[in-house]
């Protein structure tokens, strides 16, 4: 889900040009149901802290930052805050 409105994202864009089109290609991708509480709110974990990705991820709630280290799974529930994928379930 979008978490910003127009005129943030104006902003984003004049930061970063071409970022409004990552953040959609974000809010359209069909992502897995958590396999722990079966939330369909779920997020792809992107990995680093850049400028650019964090005002992805600031924009849309299907992404999720982690820090250079690898995350316990592809994917993040924000309903029961576990990571899931790869046959890992961690919390």
């Amino acid at each position: 889900m979008l978490k910003i409105n127009k005129t943030e994202l104006g902003r984003f864009e004049a930061l970063h040009p071409g970022i409004s089109q990552s953040i959609q290609r974000f809010e359209a991708a069909v992502l897995p149901s958590c396999s722990s509480c079966g939330s369909s709110d779920t997020a792809v974990v992107e990995h680093g802290i850049v400028g650019y990705l964090i005002h992805v991820a600031a924009a849309s709630s299907k992404v999720k930052i982690s820090p250079n280290a690898p995350a316990p799974g592809p994917y993040f529930c924000n309903s029961c805050e576990s990571y899931f994928g790869h046959d890992t379930e961690l919390t």
